[in-house]
């Protein structure tokens, strides 16, 4: 109880904390896009210092264990199999020191963070997600540091938006820059920091009003990566030859080859994420990881390259400095390790390992045709365009894989090939998963996430709840004075008209008829309601679903739709309107968010313990009766039968690495079948909350 105490008396200073800042900044009377400059520039350098942080933090600890500690003991060079081990070992412990904060997991955690929770993200998960992957990088797996750099950026904005009192709404996008801003700073890329924030984080749900936002922060974090770091590209390349125009082709076919490897790794990813979920139900994870770990310190210790990110054996690559059948070795490593590292339980990213793989495919490619076809092409521009493609098909970032190449290169000569590769490969990807990897996780995760909403409350919600009844309705032969008086006195934005049956025959937009009240002397016992109303574009049924209804809404482009009951003989009950769903979304956005917040206070306490969160009402989480189990939430009428409302199911899934099973937050959706160890989170009076326990427990 006392942790929870503390946890709202540091609400409690927060809120004070926000209202003075937002009071400060109204008595200075700057303008608001004085302000969002200003914020943008300031998130962009606290993400540019974590990027840049997290970027020197692997290198140092690279450099003792494969440089410094080799040189000094230079006895015993098998010491470079050990740190592998050492790291994943490592990841184990930080796993069940902090199961909670591992369990937010890189990109994915963003996503969810910008899209459902209003940009928050904790300090102690963002410390977490900085230090594991540098302990993991530094000491030699193979993996990415980018999406580590994106949440420790986004995490930082994240925690220091909210202390300087940013409001929710603007707090979702600077988080959203934030990772943006940290792919920026690590590659020393603005541009594809901009990209990787629209394709990724934002699912390219695109609004413009974010897009200054996006630019001033990657520029502020480039230019924090450019004063620490330097200016030089990370790729040092020679003159590059793009080759004569009849044989662009191969440049595409190389893409689609890609493409190919593309969807390969990711179905490689899924699986093997999927094996070791099933292995750590059966044996305990440690020995496991540091197998793993020791499998990678071996295949270190034979190809050296394949240690860390790769940016030295990319660059050797792109010279030629590599034999050819190392680059296949590296290749074929890349792969495999890259998939066993992060399923594991290690901690990375795919961004580095996705360039490195199109890297050795590229050079491959081009000297297959050189060898075998002779062909006259360059090796560079083919490891180029080939990194470009497996970037872009991996992590479905064609924007960002093409700016992001043109800008660690400072090279504009390739980009058409460039084009052509990534172009082949996003269609081949696209075509076998249709979708990005990121959007199939949040899928097996339980998340529906398009257009920037949750589609799990666009889905758990019908038409019918938020329809009105009480449409303005009129003859089709009435004159225009009359309609002109209903729409002076009617709220909405439409108005339907009705043929002599009764029927819906057409609707009329109030925007038609405010053009016309200027005109109403020159017309007026000339037209008729039925001469300027058009046919609906289309109907709901108080059965469909809010989901069905904003897809019906962004094809017809109108402001509000007829509604038809759920059974024939169909007829037109009701309208809504686009505001009304968003309404009603926002409404169930913030319930779910309250359940989410009451959820992380209920850890504080035990179990089946009744929590008074207002005079009066109660709170408590509680396992289903058997009683539930295999039957829907609408058959089960809990609110009508106890007095309580359900907030929020907790759905048991497998945990990775170590860490306790988790609980998927679920919200109620009338369909949902409850399941054996399903949990609910129940509100109401105390009284019904405490009968409602009694109940679970006696059946």
């Amino acid at each position: 109880m006392q942790g929870a105490s503390h946890v709202q008396r540091w609400r409690r200073r927060m809120l004070t904390h926000r209202i003075r800042i937002g009071r400060m900044l109204a008595r200075l009377g700057l303008p608001e896009y004085t302000i969002l400059t200003i914020l943008s520039i300031v998130m962009g350098i606290a993400a540019g210092l974590a990027g840049v942080g997290l970027h020197k933090a692997i290198e140092e600890i690279h450099y003792l264990c494969f440089e410094l500690i080799p040189a000094s003991a230079s006895q015993w060079p098998q010491l470079i199999i050990v740190f592998p081990m050492i790291g994943m070992g490592l990841q184990y412990f930080f796993t069940r020191l902090a199961p909670r904060e591992a369990a937010q997991k890189g990109v994915l955690e963003i996503i969810k963070s910008v899209g459902l929770h209003s940009g928050f993200l904790s300090f102690r998960a963002t410390l977490f997600h900085f230090l594991a992957p540098v302990i993991n990088i530094g000491m030699g797996a193979t993996v990415g540091p980018e999406a580590p750099a994106a949440q420790s950026g986004a995490g930082v904005v994240s925690v220091l938006g909210r202390l300087m009192g940013v409001q929710n709404h603007r707090l979702r996008i600077f988080t959203a820059a934030g990772a943006g801003a940290a792919i920026a700073a690590v590659f020393n890329t603005p541009l594809a920091g901009v990209f990787f924030t629209l394709e990724v984080i934002l699912l390219n749900d695109f609004r413009a009003g974010a897009l200054t936002v996006l630019i001033l922060a990657s520029v502020a974090a480039s230019t924090v990566s450019r004063v620490m770091l330097g200016n030089e590209p990370a790729f040092h390349i020679q003159a590059v030859s793009i080759g004569s125009y009849t044989l662009f082709f191969f440049y595409l076919l190389l893409g689609l080859v890609a493409g190919w490897l593309s969807v390969g790794f990711i179905r490689l990813n899924e699986a093997t994420r999927l094996w070791f979920r099933r292995l750590y139900r059966k044996i305990p994870p440690l020995p496991v990881m540091l197998a793993v770990g020791l499998l990678m310190g071996l295949a270190g210790y034979l190809v050296p390259e394949i240690l860390g990110v790769g940016y030295e054996a990319m660059n050797e690559i792109l010279a030629a400095a590599l034999p050819t059948k190392m680059v296949l070795i590296l290749l074929v490593l890349k792969f495999l390790l890259v998939a066993l590292i992060l399923s594991a339980g290690g901690y990375g990213g795919l961004f580095a390992p996705s360039m490195f793989i199109g890297a050795c495919l590229g050079y491959l490619f081009a000297w297959f045709c050189i060898t075998v076809l002779h062909l006259p092409l360059n090796t560079t521009t083919y490891t180029l365009v080939g990194m470009g493609a497996v970037l872009a098909g991996v992590n479905s970032v064609p924007l960002a894989a093409i700016l992001m190449l043109w800008e660690m290169t400072y090279d504009y000569h390739f980009i058409l090939p460039l084009m052509l590769g990534v172009v082949g490969s996003t269609l081949i990807v696209q075509m076998f998963l249709k979708g990005s990897i990121y959007a199939r996780e949040l899928e097996h995760q339980g998340y529906h996430y398009a257009m920037g909403k949750d589609l799990r409350i666009l889905e758990s919600m019908s038409v019918g709840q938020v329809m009105r009844r009480n449409i303005a309705q009129i003859p089709e032969n009435a004159s225009l004075a009359e309609l002109i008086e209903l729409c002076l006195q009617h709220p909405h934005e439409t108005i339907f008209t009705v043929d002599k049956n009764g029927q819906i025959s057409g609707l009329i937009h109030s925007s038609t008829l405010h053009h016309l009240i200027t005109e109403y002397h020159d017309v007026k016992g000339m037209i008729i309601a039925k001469d300027i109303s058009e046919p609906p574009p289309a109907f709901l049924k108080e059965s469909d679903t809010l989901d069905y209804a904003l897809k019906v809404f962004a094809e017809t482009r109108e402001e509000e739709l007829p509604v038809l009951s759920k059974r024939p003989p169909y007829r037109v009950i009701g309208a809504v309107s686009y505001q009304d769903i968003l309404n009603a979304y926002n409404e169930a956005r913030v319930r779910l968010d309250l359940a989410d917040e009451l959820v992380e206070e209920m850890q504080s306490i035990r179990p089946e313990e009744v929590r008074t969160v207002l005079p009066g009402f109660s709170l408590a989480e509680t396992a289903v009766p058997h009683s539930f189990v295999g039957k829907k939430l609408q058959n089960l009428r809990i609110r009508n039968r106890f007095g309580v409302d359900v907030l929020l199911i907790l759905h048991p899934v497998g945990g990775e690495a170590g860490e306790a099973t988790q609980m998927e937050r679920i919200f109620p959706n009338v369909n949902y079948q409850f399941q054996e160890a399903d949990r609910i989170l129940v509100f109401g009076r105390d009284e019904n909350v405490r009968s409602f326990l009694e109940y679970c427990h006696s059946h």
